[in-house]
């Protein structure tokens, strides 16, 4: 995916998940007092990474970076909810948006803590 769309599947989807995210009164108090501008990078790092596009991912673990968080898996659902909409504003084919759902269903376990 990372080689038909590039920046579309990295900054564009992460950008506009972020700006979804902080407009959503469920999911913006996780926000407050995180430096969104170094969080926005390093999920642009992350999806690249797990699109097929370079290894230069340098976060933390998934599972250590969202421990503290209390997340259920309402919240997961409606990150998803959010992703989905930001891949079809930035022109990902339906089975590729189904794709990118999936990579990022399968680490509910790692994020989702409550």
């Amino acid at each position: 995916m990372y080689v038909n769309y590039g920046s579309r599947i990295t900054t564009g989807i992460s950008e506009l998940v972020y700006d979804k995210l902080l407009e959503d009164p469920e999911l913006a108090p996780f926000f407050v007092d995180v430096d969104i501008d170094a969080l926005r990078e390093h999920v642009e790092d992350f999806l690249g990474v797990v699109t097929g596009g370079p290894d230069i991912y340098r976060g933390r673990d998934i599972r250590d970076a969202h421990a503290a968080y209390h997340i259920t898996n309402a919240h997961f659902d409606r990150l998803l909810t959010h992703i989905l909409a930001a891949a079809h504003e930035v022109g990902l084919e339906e089975e590729d948006t189904q794709t990118l759902l999936d990579i990022i269903a399968a680490t509910r376990a790692d994020v989702v803590t409550r």
